[in-house]
Formats: C-alpha cells, sequence, structure tokens
C-alpha cells in the first residue's frame, strides 16, 4: 500500500538560445517631394542611382530564432477519485517458473477501482515544461490504488493518454519502466488477535497469497511476528498461524526474500539479542532454522543475502 512512483516529464526538444545575436538590417529612407517628381523626368540609370542612395543598412540585436524548441502544455498527472495517468504493474516469474503468455491478462495488475477519467477539457489545472526542460516530480500513491498482494518481482511503467507520441507504438506517451520487489512481510499497528479477525479488511479482500509474514503490537512490552500459512486441502482452504519470535519494540525486522518459498528474518530481540531467521514454506507446517546472534550495543547486525546465500554483517 506504501508503494509511491515518482513522475517527471522531460522535454527533450533543443533549450531555447536566448542570447540575442547582431544582424544588418536593410533601411530604405523615404524620397523627397522634390526627388519623387524629378524621378519621372530622369533617365533608368539617374533613376537606380537615387534609388540606391537611399538603401542602407544598421545592426541591430535580436532573439534568435529557436525552430527546433517547442514548448509544452499539460495537466499534471493524478491519481485517485480522478485519473489522467494509468499503471502498468506486471507480475514478473520467479526464477525457474516460465513466464506469462504474452497478453495474458493474470499477470496484469488491474486497477483496484475504476476512477473518473480526466481530460484536456476538464477545468484542470495547466503546467508548462519549456525545451530542454523538466518539469518538478509528481508524487503518486500506486499502492493505494493498485492492489499488490502477492510477494515477488514487479514491473511499472506509466503512461497518459492526454500526451500524443508519434514515436511511441500506442501513439501516446509511455515512461519508462522499473522493477521492484514485494517482501512477505507487513508491519500491522494492532495485535494478532485484531489482525486475524480483520484479516480480510487489512487485506483489502480475501487474500490469495500462500504465506505471509506480519509484526505486530502484543500486550507486554515487545512486538511479535507471526507466520501466517494457506493449506488448501481437498479444496478446502485453511489458515495456520505460527508465532515466530520476539522484537524489540518498533524495531522493523530485516526480511529477505531467498527463493519463492523460502525467507531470511533478522530481528533484534526484546531481551536485547539478536536473532537469524530462516523460513521454509514449501510444505505444510513451516519448517524454522534459528541462529542467536550477538546484538552490539542494541543494534542488530546487518541482514545479507547473495545468490540465495544469507549472511550477516
Amino acid at each position: 500500500a506504501d508503494l509511491t512512483a515518482d513522475i517527471t516529464f522531460i522535454n527533450k526538444s533543443q533549450k531555447e538560445n536566448r542570447v540575442k545575436k547582431t544582424v544588418a538590417v536593410q533601411v530604405v529612407s523615404r524620397l523627397t517631394t522634390e526627388e519623387v517628381v524629378s524621378l519621372k523626368n530622369m533617365p533608368l540609370a539617374d533613376q537606380k542611382a537615387l534609388l540606391e542612395k537611399k538603401v542602407g543598412t544598421k545592426d541591430i540585436e535580436e532573439m534568435p530564432v529557436n525552430d527546433s524548441s517547442f514548448g509544452y502544455a499539460y495537466v499534471e498527472p493524478q491519481l485517485g477519485p480522478v485519473d489522467n495517468i494509468e499503471f502498468i504493474i506486471t507480475k514478473l516469474p520467479n526464477e525457474g517458473e516460465a513466464a506469462a503468455p504474452e497478453g495474458s491478462k493474470s499477470a496484469i495488475i488491474p486497477r483496484d477501482a475504476i476512477p473518473d477519467r480526466a481530460s484536456r477539457i476538464d477545468a484542470q489545472p495547466i503546467k508548462y515544461v519549456a525545451a530542454g526542460e523538466t518539469s518538478p516530480s509528481y508524487s503518486l500513491p500506486v499502492g493505494k490504488f493498485y492492489l499488490l498482494r502477492n510477494p515477488g518481482t514487479y514491473s511499472i511503467k506509466a503512461q497518459m493518454r492526454s500526451i500524443p507520441d508519434s514515436n511511441a507504438p500506442a501513439h501516446f506517451v509511455v515512461s519508462n519502466e522499473e522493477k521492484f520487489r514485494v517482501l512477505p512481510f507487513k508491519i500491522v499497528d494492532q495485535r494478532i488477535g485484531d489482525l486475524k479477525a480483520a484479516l480480510s479488511d487489512y487485506e483489502r479482500g480475501h487474500p490469495d497469497f500462500d504465506y505471509m509474514l506480519y509484526q505486530v503490537k502484543s500486550d507486554a512490552n515487545y512486538d511479535e511476528v507471526f507466520a501466517l500459512q494457506r493449506i488448501v486441502a481437498r479444496g478446502v482452504e485453511h489458515w495456520e498461524w505460527t508465532p515466530i519470535c520476539t522484537v524489540k519494540a518498533g524495531v522493523p525486522a530485516q526480511v529477505a526474500q531467498l527463493n519463492p518459498k523460502k525467507v531470511a528474518l533478522l530481528v533484534l530481540h526484546a531481551k536485547g539479542d539478536a536473532g537469524l531467521y530462516k523460513l521454509d514454506f514449501s510444505a505444510i507446517g513451516v519448517k524454522i532454522e534459528t541462529q542467536v546472534l550477538p546484538a552490539k550495543d542494541g543494534v542488530a547486525p546487518k541482514l545479507k543475502v547473495e545468490g540465495g546465500n544469507v549472511s550477516v554483517e
């Protein structure tokens, strides 16, 4: 729910040259009344000579012509009850899994609620980005409007149909693509009993993940970590809660994904030492490996994972 995207607009046309330049321009003085009368009776050569005397030049300063520079007016991106931006969030396959077929809807994270659509004709404040300039950064609360419930790796990009782009396949502007990971871990500011009673409300619907870790409050002066595992037997769904450890109040646990079914958890215990827990959800009933570690000056060591191997430093 805390996923945030920072959006900026970059005007890639050539930045304007605002330095004045000196140019010579032609200056023509007027003929007097007598010159106009005598001009009729002059030979052609004398007429040309008289007119050439009236033509001169002078130097002036002027702004250069920036014919490769274009400013752009836009409506700033909005995400909420009224939208003018779309996010394409895709669940990427885990290591060893086959990618979803192209065009498959199963891997695309849909908008959690269909919004109204803002367009150019709506009464929205207009912003402007000059040639070669970058707009301010707009932070949008993507996680509040796109439901990301399952742990794993995702990709995200944004598109705005109101800004045309003839070079894009869809003919409107599309952002760069970024990747991010969702860990199976959440910090909940309530007790375990309250979380169990309102799990579907807290998870914004019926949870469909296989497992999740929760750091919750307790009646004592410490937090607790519980593992939740979904078990489906003969078509019947059952949820199993397993207490993992205690945590010093207000100190978030460190979590790393080892593989799709294994998680590493490093916590600072309420009693002052630290604990490294390796949790395996590949079978019914979570399998736990525990290692007690020293904590210097009340600070837990750092969890480090490389290539699926766990270490502390």
